[in-house]
């Protein structure tokens, strides 16, 4: 059973082998896995296949390389390789190939890999094998090297014995390395050769062979480092000089463990340096340089000091190029670093020369190179190494080299270097040049950023980087107790009190906390002596202004409050009694929170408590006033907007309440009111004040009051000047509460009221421009715009439009745009408002009185336009125009309160006109078109509303006035119409907007009904489908009352629906609209038809939707037709004159719109021959050409033809109607009409109406004439109708029997056209059956052999026409005519003997039918009696071969002359191109060879050629089959020598 499931070997070569056959772009891990699972299964099996596979040459490279990474698969796996010998020596063959052999360099990549790989389990042989073609003064191979140094990376202990020959080795080939490639490989192996090397020095134990000691790898790498680097690194391309600084390291730490090398290394410093111009990375250089520098000081040998200065010069221009070079990454981080820890180590072996180094550079005065080089001067004093102490004063003297620098970057890197001087103990003290210096700084910094900080590069940033540098240098000096002196306490004491030094209040705050514990100190063990600061009060206010922001800059708060609490014993000892608590509580409290989490009230309520409680407990009053003093001084130093001036009023309140000195306190506060700004409103915030919206409403009232009794000519002379910016003051100046105040609101807007109604009524007043009238309506505007949307709650919005209608009238006019804008909000703060069925009672009364100013105020806005000299129709569009958002709008109450509006505007306008008309007839026809679909609303107050304005634009137009009786009765009617408008019963909503049509389509003047209409479909699609409905009622309504007037306005109405309707892309629209052309089609059909007809532009889309919409109306369906193919003929007529071709294309486009849209065709049955005629007619005709032509039609025929013969299968009614319309056009004089009709009859020669002997005649004649046509469709038509005419009326063919086979034998002889000639073949084949007369025999064979000359033709329906008329002449032959036609029968004997093997399966079948019928002309007859003919059509053609046998049999015992014939007309067909025919061709040759003469030669040479044809096209396809086919088991055929003639 085991050996059962297991694979045989053969099936795994056939697996492996067919797995590295495929094609290169195979997934190569699939293949791999593969083979790693029949490695499992039988490795025996495997691995030899594996081996031939490399052994091969003309296996691909991918192939070879899957070979190896399966190696490598199976040895990682725990599968043995064997044999391996036979694998290292191809391994090796291949590693070692030159590019001249063209192996591929991935190939040799995968064997060094693969041998690396190997040598973990395999090191001996395969290091024997290496160590063999490595050879002295032998170039190695790039490769070669490259697998050394995987296998010494791989075998570090291993190789161990081996690293002598092959340093060796490698030390005799060097110097005459040239090559690129190899060298790059070289320092690649020797890096992991060294690499090998320092992990075997570390762990020499684990060996087992002799150790070797780092002297001995250090001699033998001497030799290599110093070609590579004296040789190879001056001239080498970028990448051998990479490979060499990466090998350099390694080398390095190898060759630096050793004294006597050391000096020779320090020698190369010079052409490590020179690198730094070349385009390596900089950092492999330095850090190069790092490790020789490193190793120097660890074995105390020092590099020569000549070397120092160009070493510290080439570092330095590394660093002052930064940013400027074009190798990327030569300055990065690392690179820095590497520099700077170079630079430490000089100054600890060479500390002198590389000060005196620093000097003369920076007295060099270049910008890039001190700021340099102080940086490198800061790290090294920070470093404090022990070298540099005793020359400190060096490092001192090369600073002072640049105080007088102005550059903000030398400034900056001079605090630095001083802060770790200061530190590292360098300087004694900070007093002196130190302290001047940075003092110097500070003045400048706080000059440039207090004047001229928007001038400055970064906003000043540079500056803020000086001062915290200078205060880190104080800081230093301090902490470190270089500076306690009285001059240093005072001089920060006076920075802490000058404003431009808040940014450093924290640092300042710090140093100042340190110092001062250490005068403390100081001051209890030799006293202190006195200096001039600021006094208590003066750094308290000053600490508590900084205090409010405690989290602006580092900390500040609680660096603050620390200094207060060391300076509590010293300075506030009677005020910081409770200090020693409430200090740590407070700094515990901002240290539990940022500026995020700690609200800025609760913390300024907090100092002020802290600030209430050290006061309380001072006994002395006079210093509380004083602090007062000095808070109020402190208020000067921050804008008004700021949090601090907000807290030092409130701290200053607070220090004023606990003064005792009550004249010294009123004192003060005179001081203060008499230099306060009462409009500024941040300092009325610190002052004790009543409620602000409450003191402003009644100064508001109080102006309103004093308007209203004041004499207008005193009231105009202070209201532009003083009184209108007062209330415009305390109205803007409001905080955000206050402004929001409503009582405020409504007492400024009564006040703009009171004073605009004091302004009416005067000539002077009217005279005076008001200059604060725009303020005042701008503010007013933004009061409304404030309100909400979603609720009124006050009568704010209604007193806001009171006071905006008295302000308009008031000069100066505001203009159009103003007044749009101004009506345009107004309308919607009211109009968005919720429905009223979702409000309350108060609510509902606060809409009534908004909506009743909203408008007076648009009637006022109005009125005012119209005073301006615009006209009442004008007036009334402006309404309209205003309204026309809201009035569409998707919500119902919105529409509902803007079409109230409108009514009411409307009723206004029509109360104070009296002209008659008082609007144009045009304006009153789209007002009402406009409003009439509102009467549909689906709210009864919005049809209401839309009854009332119609009703009201009737009144304006003197309909329905009281004065006569017919206008009381008009008026009751529309009384009761507006009562059944509001009604909710759908049906009298519906009746009452038909009765309201009725009205106005009545008093509609006949030049503006389609003013009218139009104004009504344009509402179409604005509001709801509800007002579409009603459009198209009151578009019925009007067409009905009003049809005839609008009779010679069809044309402008459709134009105007075809318009819309192309700019629309709603599909509801498009159904109103084309149902509105179909109403339109009810009065006006042939007009509405003529005038779709006459739109040329019209989409097909939309044409298609109107076709469509008339359609839907049955009863208009016939006319439609009957209208269109009268302008069809009419359109004929004048195309045939020379025009109107474009018109005939849009009528029939139109037919087929109609006739694709019925549902019921019976009745357009009539209608039908006529209408297939004039089709067929435009069918006929070339649109495109001016003349008619019979091209287009001999196009169509086929698509003619086919729908011919369809109508007469079916025998449709349809058929007479259209015979008797084309018949005529038999005889015409057009061509296009004669050769249409005579297609036409070509088919239906068997209807009766056709049977007429002149018919017949004439359709023969015509037939006849076209067969001879030069158009070959034409001419094709006409014999296959000269075939049918034959069969369908055999009495008048046989009459022209003779034209008749004149015409169909040319026919058939037409080389031109094949499919012509096959069409006569099939005409005579039905022509025979009819013919007759003592010729018949001649006929008989000129047709047989016009069949016959086609026999050979490469067309297969040619072909098989020319068998089928064989076969059927073989039938109609009778025996006179025997000896006539057995002549061509003779001669088309080979051709029906050999075509049973035609490629084409229906000649073959014709061909063999023929072959039976002809056989007794050949005196075959016996052969076919028991034969049967669907046997002999098999594939393999072995029935057939035997078919030919006994032909050839029988025909050399009874007939050899007709074997001779046949046997001469065989060497024909073996050129032929039917590669089956030839074959049966070399058969029937060898047949007769065997029945007839031996000798034939003719026969055998040309039998030769074909069969020696037939085998050059065998070996193509042979060798197109791919290689591996014949070793997979694929047998040869046999010959077809053998296979002919076995």
């Amino acid at each position: 059973m085991a050996d059962e499931e297991t694979p045989s070997s053969g099936s795994v070569f056939c697996s492996i082998n067919h797995l590295l056959q495929l094609p290169e772009p195979a997934d190569q891990k699939e293949v791999v896995l593969h083979i790693l699972r029949a490695a499992r299964v039988q490795p025996a099996a495997v691995m030899p296949v594996l081996m031939v596979t490399l052994q091969q040459d003309e296996v691909s490279a991918w192939q070879k390389v899957a070979v190896y990474h399966s190696l490598r698969a199976m040895l990682e796996h725990g599968l043995e390789v064997e044999p391996l010998q036979d694998f290292i020596l191809v391994a090796s063959k291949q590693l070692r190939a030159s590019p001249e052999q063209g192996v591929p360099r991935e190939l040799q990549v995968a064997a060094s890999s693969t041998l690396a790989t190997f040598a973990r389990h395999h090191f001996n042989p395969i290091m024997r094998e290496l160590q063999k073609q490595l050879k002295p003064f032998v170039q190695p191979n790039e490769f070669l090297l490259l697998t050394l140094g995987k296998m010494a990376a791989n075998n570090v202990y291993s190789c161990v014995p081996f690293l002598g020959i092959t340093l060796t080795t490698l030390q005799t080939t060097m110097r005459w390395m040239e090559d690129g490639r190899r060298r790059r490989a070289l320092c690649l192996a020797l890096e992991q050769i060294c690499g090998a090397i320092r992990i075997y020095l570390r762990t020499w134990e684990r060996s087992s062979h002799p150790r070797l000691s780092v002297q001995q790898f250090a001699t033998y790498l001497l030799p290599l480092y110093a070609c590579i680097t004296r040789t190879w690194l001056p001239g080498s391309d970028p990448q051998v000089k990479l490979a060499i600084l990466k090998v350099l390291g390694p080398m390095l730490s190898i060759l630096l463990t050793q004294k006597e090398f050391q000096a020779q290394i320090h020698d190369d410093i010079s052409l490590l340096m020179a690198q730094y111009e070349s385009s390596v990375e900089a950092v492999h250089i330095t850090k190069i340089l790092s490790q020789i520098l490193e190793a120097s000081l660890v074995n105390n040998s020092q590099i020569p000091r000549r070397q120092v200065q160009p070493l510290a010069r080439v570092l330095t221009h590394q660093i002052c190029t930064r940013g400027q070079t074009q190798y990327p990454g030569q300055c990065g981080r690392e690179n820095q670093a590497e520099i700077t820890h170079n630079f430490l180590r000089l100054a600890r072996s060479h500390p002198s020369e590389l000060l005196g180094f620093f000097q003369v550079k920076l007295e060099e005065s270049q910008e890039e190179v001190r700021v340099a080089l102080l940086a490198l001067l800061s790290k090294i004093i920070g470093a404090q190494l022990p070298e540099l102490w005793s020359r400190r004063q060096l490092c001192i003297k090369a600073i002072k080299v640049v105080l007088g620098d102005d550059s903000i970057r030398v400034r900056f890197a001079v605090l630095q270097v001083l802060s770790k001087l200061l530190e590292a103990g360098y300087l004694e003290k900070v007093e002196g040049w130190p302290l001047n210096y940075i003092s110097l700084q500070l003045a400048i910094s706080a000059h440039q950023l207090d004047h001229s900080r928007p001038s400055l590069p970064l906003g000043g940033l540079e500056e803020k980087a000086i001062q915290r540098a200078s205060m880190d240098a104080l800081q230093a000096a301090v902490a470190a107790g270089r500076g306690t002196s009285q001059e240093l306490w005072a001089k920060l004491l006076t920075y802490l009190m000058q404003p431009h030094f808040t940014g450093s209040a924290a640092s300042l705050c710090r140093i100042l906390k340190m110092l001062a514990e250490q005068r403390r100190r100081r001051a209890l063990q030799d006293g202190l002596e006195a200096v001039n600061s600021p006094t208590p009060q003066e750094l308290l206010a000053r600490l508590l202004s900084l205090a409010v922001s405690p989290f602006e800059g580092p900390g500040r708060g609680v660096a603050v409050l620390l200094l207060l609490q060391v300076l509590r014993p010293q300075i506030y000892k009677d005020v910081a009694e409770q200090w020693w608590v409430e200090v740590p509580a407070m700094v515990h409290l901002l240290e539990g929170h940022s500026k995020y989490t700690l609200k800025q009230a609760a913390w300024e309520q907090r100092l002020l408590e802290f600030l209430k409680k050290s006061l309380q407990r001072n006994q002395e009053g006079g210093w509380n006033l004083a602090l007062g003093h000095e808070l109020a001084k402190q208020m000067n130093n921050y804008p008004s907007s700021s949090t601090e001036k907000t807290f030092l009023h409130k701290a200053l309140g607070t220090a004023l309440s606990t003064a005792g000195d009550v004249a010294g306190v009123t004192l003060h506060l005179q001081e203060l009111l008499l230099h306060a700004d009462y409009t500024d409103e941040d300092q009325r915030e610190g002052l004790p004040q009543p409620e602000r919206g409450t003191v402003k409403s009644a100064f508001l009232l109080l102006y309103s009051s004093a308007v209203t009794r004041a004499p207008q000519q005193q009231l105009l002379l202070h209201l532009a000047a003083d009184v209108m910016p007062k209330i415009l003051h305390h109205c803007t100046t409001s905080s955000l509460e206050v402004a929001k105040d409503p009582v405020l609101i409504l007492s400024f807007t009564r006040c703009v009221s009171e004073v605009c109604l004091s302004l009416q009524g005067g000539a002077e007043a009217a005279a005076i421009q008001q200059p604060h009238k725009r303020a005042l309506v701008d503010h007013l505007m933004d009061i409304i715009r404030a309100e909400p949307l979603d609720a009124l709650v006050s009568p704010v919005r209604q007193q806001a439009m009171v006071a905006l209608r008295h302000l308009s009238k008031v000069p100066e006019a505001l203009s159009y745009e103003e007044n749009q804008e101004l009506a345009e909000l107004c309308l919607s703060c009211v109009f968005s408002l919720p429905p009223l069925e979702l409000t309350d009672n108060a609510s509902q009364v606060l809409y009534t009185g908004a909506m009743a100013s909203l408008a007076e105020l648009v009637e006022t806005l109005l009125e005012e336009k119209e005073e301006g000299g615009d006209t009442g129709s004008k007036w009334v569009q402006e309404v309209f125009q205003l309204l026309l958002y809201w009035l569409v709008s998707e919500q119902d109450w919105e529409r509902a309160r803007a079409m109230q509006l409108s009514a009411r505007l409307l009723e206004e306008y029509h109360r104070r006109t009296t002209a008659s008309p008082r609007i144009s007839f045009e304006q009153y026809s789209r007002l009402v078109g406009a409003l009439g679909p509102f009467t549909y609303d689906i709210l009864g107050t919005t049809r209401q509303a839309a009854g009332d304005c119609i009703r009201t634009l009737l009144s304006i137009q003197g309909v329905g006035t009281p004065q006569t009786p017919q206008g009381r009765r008009e008026d009751w009617k529309l009384q009761h119409i507006q009562q059944d408008l509001q009604s909710e019963c759908p049906r009298e909503a519906h009746v009452a907007s038909f009765r309201l049509a009725k009205i106005v389509s009545s008093t509609i003047p006949s030049q503006e009904i389609v003013t009218f209409l139009c104004s009504l479909l344009e509402q179409l699609g604005t509001v709801s489908a509800a007002c579409d409905r009603a459009v198209l009622l009151w578009f019925e309504v009007m067409l009905r009352e009003r049809g005839p007037d609008l009779k010679g306005k069809v044309c402008d109405l459709v134009a105007f629906i075809c318009s819309s309707l192309q700019h629309s892309e709603d599909p509801a629209q498009h159904l109103s609209l084309a149902r509105a052309v179909a109403t339109l089609s009810k009065y006006h059909l042939k007009m509405v038809c003529a005038s779709l007809l006459e739109q040329p532009l019209l989409q097909d889309r939309a044409r298609k939707e109107l076709w469509a919409a008339l359609v839907t109306h049955m009863e208009s369906c016939v006319p439609i037709l009957r209208y269109l193919l009268r302008r069809l003929k009419a359109e004929r007529g004048t195309g045939e004159a020379g025009g109107g071709g474009n018109n005939q294309g849009l009528v029939l486009a139109a037919i087929q719109e109609v006739i694709v849209g019925l549902n019921d065709c019976e009745k357009l049955l009539p209608l039908l021959p006529e209408l297939c005629y004039f089709l067929l007619c435009r069918l006929s005709r070339d649109p495109d050409a001016e003349t008619p032509i019979s091209a287009p039609l001999l196009e169509r025929n086929e698509d003619i033809v086919t729908s011919h013969r369809a109508l007469g299968c079916s025998r449709h009614p349809l058929l007479d109607g259209l015979l008797r319309l084309l018949l005529p056009s038999l005889s015409s004089s057009s061509t296009t009409s004669r050769d249409l009709s005579l297609v036409f009859c070509a088919e239906l020669t068997g209807h009766p109406l056709l049977h007429k002997p002149q018919m017949l005649h004439l359709l023969l004649q015509q037939l006849l004439s076209k067969s001879y046509d030069g158009d070959t469709t034409m001419r094709l038509l006409a014999v296959r109708g000269l075939g049918t005419m034959a069969k369908c009326a055999p009495e008048e063919a046989k009459k022209q029997q003779k034209a008749l086979l004149a015409s169909l034998l040319d026919a058939a002889g037409e080389a031109a056209s094949l499919d012509v000639a096959s069409e006569g073949l099939r005409a005579l084949s039905k022509v025979l059956d009819y013919l007759g007369g003592r010729h018949l025999g001649r006929v008989l064979q000129a047709v047989a052999h016009q069949a016959c000359a086609h026999l050979q033709q490469a067309d297969d329906d040619l072909r098989g026409a020319a068998f089928e008329l064989f076969g059927h002449l073989a039938q109609v032959a009778q025996a006179k005519h025997l000896r006539g036609f057995a002549k061509e029968v003779r001669d088309a004997s080979a051709a029906l003997l050999l075509h049973f093997r035609d490629p084409s399966p229906a000649v073959g079948k014709a061909c063999c039918t023929a072959f039976v019928l002809c056989a007794p002309f050949l005196s075959l007859r016996e052969l076919t009696l028991d034969m049967d003919p669907a046997s002999l059509m098999d594939v393999s053609g072995t029935q057939h071969s035997q078919l030919m046998g006994r032909v050839c049999q029988q025909l050399a015992r009874t007939d050899p002359a007709l074997l001779k014939v046949l046997t001469a007309e065989v060497s024909k067909f073996m050129h032929c191109p039917w590669e089956g025919i030839q074959i049966a061709a070399c058969q029937l040759a060898d047949l007769h060879a065997l029945c007839g003469d031996h000798c034939t030669t003719a026969i055998e040479v040309t039998a030769k050629e074909a069969i020696d044809t037939i085998e050059q096209k065998w070996q193509v396809t042979r060798q197109q089959v791919r290689p591996g086919s014949l070793a997979s088991g694929y047998r040869r055929r046999p010959s077809l020598c053998g296979w002919f003639f076995c």
